[in-house]
This record gives structure tokens, C-alpha cells and sequence, in this order.
């Protein structure tokens, strides 16, 4: 073990803090920039921790947004990027969290971040998928369930059918959704019962009489497949992880024709959200559904819906003809 509080020492211990309070993608969030900017003070020879000063943290932001750096993309070309205002303040929080910890820990006299304080860049209005997107993918599973010649293939379409449909009714993320049991389901009431969604936290939620007719049929055809209470199954019966739904919706997105749209899956939920906003108008039911404990992200979806609003007026005219209105009175 490296001693005597280098860097290596400092990072190792503050990796193994992390390990003790959150999941492993949040330990590599904090701890993969914790390391990028001990690189950076290692280059700049400020090898002591102890060395680093108010103003080493301001240049190492400076550099976050300024310094150019070569970059090689998918056709194999070289081309200089600059970071935005985003990566500098995920590297802000990481070590704000990391020298916070050091100093709390006795392993550093002062906290050089003190006196520094940056505020999270505003996100954009989140965009949903589209109505005729939907229908779209709607039109590609519904094709696939009339194809279907066998009980193992019309076992396929209905899951993937009933996947979509509980996706755009529910609110879940990826990983909530995978994780579900068919005793998490109930059909008479239309509820789910998330048990272990976010940060380990459960919450209900609920689906409309389309899902459950989509769900209705799929666990019909699934009892003959199924090797354990997983709700969702592969053709040989084993549970299908996250990464096989995300498979599922790439395909689906190739055959509706959308491999241009951007995102996919974490996209649906951005569309049940707006979709139910604009619907009820009730901004604490959909956060309460979405499982967020602020109102920060549900702002997001809101932004997008006023912005909708405004925009109805430019759909028969624009500034230009209220202009020329105002003129000829």
C-alpha cells in the first residue's frame, strides 16, 4: 500500500469511502475524476496534495473549458473539441465530495475549494418521442405478432409489446423495469409494485387498460417458457436483463425507420412524464410516480410543455405578419 498521503494514497482511500455508501457507478463517477485531477496536478508538479491552492482549482476549471483537446471519432479522423460548462461542474461536485472527505478524515489541513462555489449549468427542456414516433413502433410490434408461427414467437411479440406498453404507461426506468416479478403486477388494479427501484427506494405506479391488455395476453403465453418469476423472459426462458430490452428497442427503432432520432430508452420515460404533466397538470403526482425526490428534473419536463404552449401561436402566423398588422391599423 502506498503511505506517507500521495495522491495514490488519498484516492485509494477515498474509493474505499465510496464503496461503503453508494453503488459501484456512482463510486466510479466520483472516483474517475477524482483521479483525473490528481493526473492533472501530478503534470502541473504539484505531487504533494497538501501543495494545492484556491487558485490550482480555478486554473484546473479554466482548463476544464478552455483547453482543446484531440479527440478520434468512429471514422477515424482527429478533430479538437472544448469542453462545455457541464463537464466542470461534474469534476466541481466529484471534488468537492473528495477534499471534503480528506479534510474530514485529518488527511488534508484545508479544504482548497473553499471560497469556490459553482452552480449546476440549467438543463434543456426534455424532448418525448413524438406521437407518430409511437405509432410507429406500435405499427412494427403489431406486424410482428401477425408473422408470428409459433407459440414461442408469439410469446416474443406479446413481451415485447407488453415492454413498450409498460414503459410508456409506468414512468420506469430501465432498471426498474427490468427488475420486475409477475407478482409485482396486478392486473385488477392496474398497479405495480416497484420494490427495488433507485437508490434502493420502492414506490407504486401504475398502467392504463391498453398495458393491461398487453400484459394480459403476454403472461398467458409466457406460464409455458418461464423457469423462475421474472417478469420478463428471453425464448429460452431465462430472465432478460437490461441490456436484452435494450437490444429489443434498437431493433425496434431500426425497423420503425427512427435510427436518425436521437436517444431511446430513457427517452420513454421522458415521454410518459410529459405526457402525464400535460395531462393531469398535477406536478407532484408525477414526480411522486417518477420516483424523484425534488422537483428539479419535473421542472425539466414542465419547460418543454410551456415551450409547446408558446409555440402554438407561430402556427398559422409569426412576428413578421403581428407586425404588419400593427401597421395597417
Amino acid at each position: 500500500m502506498v503511505q506517507n498521503r500521495t495522491w495514490e494514497w488519498l484516492l485509494e482511500g477515498f474509493k474505499l469511502e465510496l464503496e461503503t455508501q453508494v453503488k459501484a457507478k456512482t463510486v466510479d463517477y466520483y472516483y474517475s475524476r477524482a483521479c483525473y485531477f490528481a493526473r492533472w496536478a501530478q503534470n502541473q508538479r504539484l505531487a504533494d496534495p497538501q501543495l494545492i491552492t484556491k487558485r490550482d482549482i480555478q486554473s484546473y476549471f479554466y482548463s476544464l473549458v478552455h483547453d482543446q483537446n484531440i479527440v478520434v471519432v468512429g471514422n477515424g479522423t482527429r478533430r479538437q473539441i472544448r469542453r462545455g460548462s457541464y463537464p466542470q461542474w461534474h469534476h466541481y461536485r466529484c471534488l468537492k465530495r473528495f477534499f471534503t472527505w480528506a479534510v474530514n478524515e485529518t488527511y488534508l489541513n484545508r479544504n482548497p475549494l473553499d471560497g469556490i462555489s459553482l452552480k449546476p449549468p440549467k438543463d434543456p427542456p426534455v424532448e418525448p418521442w413524438r406521437a407518430e414516433h409511437i405509432q410507429r413502433f406500435f405499427e412494427v410490434l403489431n406486424h410482428d405478432w401477425k408473422i408470428a408461427g409459433t407459440p414461442r414467437q408469439r410469446m416474443l411479440a406479446a413481451r415485447d409489446h407488453a415492454i413498450l406498453s409498460l414503459f410508456l404507461e409506468s414512468g420506469l426506468r430501465l432498471e426498474e423495469l427490468a427488475v420486475l416479478n409477475v407478482h409485482d403486477i396486478d392486473l385488477k388494479t392496474q398497479w405495480l409494485m416497484l420494490r427495488n427501484g433507485k437508490m434502493g427506494k420502492g414506490r407504486w405506479t401504475g398502467f392504463g387498460p391498453q398495458t393491461k391488455k398487453s400484459l394480459w395476453r403476454y403472461l398467458g403465453l409466457r406460464e409455458a417458457f418461464a423457469q423462475g418469476n421474472d417478469l420478463w423472459i428471453t425464448e429460452e426462458g431465462r430472465t432478460l436483463t437490461k441490456h436484452g430490452i435494450q437490444e429489443i428497442f434498437r431493433r425496434l427503432k431500426h425497423e420503425a425507420g427512427l435510427q436518425d432520432v436521437k436517444r431511446l430508452v430513457h427517452k420513454l420515460r421522458h415521454t410518459w412524464a410529459t405526457t402525464h404533466l400535460s395531462h393531469t397538470g398535477d406536478l407532484k403526482g408525477t414526480k411522486i410516480l417518477l420516483g424523484h425526490s425534488t422537483y428539479a428534473m419535473v421542472d425539466r419536463y414542465t419547460a418543454f410543455i410551456d415551450a409547446q404552449y408558446a409555440l402554438r401561436a407561430y402556427q398559422s402566423t409569426g412576428p413578421l405578419d403581428w407586425m404588419k398588422d400593427r401597421t395597417q391599423k
